[in-house]
């Protein structure tokens, strides 16, 4: 047996390796795969979305059904600006104040996260 020190992106395991000759009496010896002695990486989570001036949010994660205004779009505080689908439920996403419509950022089909952007008022 021969023990070994290997390192996979900065993590050091210590291995025992057996050394299996062609005349050896040995017919079998079970290798682990080296995966299963790596842990498994939890999934990097994702970016929180950056909301900035202007920006109209996401109160909920849903589905975007409909984006009912235009860049450019001039609209006053309380207009319907998006319809999301959350569980079933529509939620009417409405401007908080008055403006003109910079960006949109999302499109009918898109899913969104609670805090994201949908559009931009300038």
């Amino acid at each position: 047996m021969k023990h070994l020190r290997i390192t996979v992106e900065g993590k050091s395991y210590d291995v025992q390796v057996e050394t299996i000759d062609e005349g050896n009496s040995t017919s079998h010896v079970p290798v682990a795969s080296a995966a299963a002695a790596l842990p498994i990486a939890a999934p990097a989570p994702s970016a929180a979305p950056v909301a900035a001036d202007g920006d109209i949010i996401a109160p909920l994660s849903g589905v975007v059904q409909t984006v009912d205004v235009a860049v450019g779009a001039k609209v006053n505080a309380g207009d319907l600006i998006i319809t999301l689908e959350a569980m079933k439920m529509i939620t009417s996403i409405n401007a908080s104040g008055s403006g003109t419509v910079s960006a949109i950022h999302v499109k009918p089909g898109d899913a969104v996260d609670e805090g994201q952007p949908l559009c931009t008022l300038g």
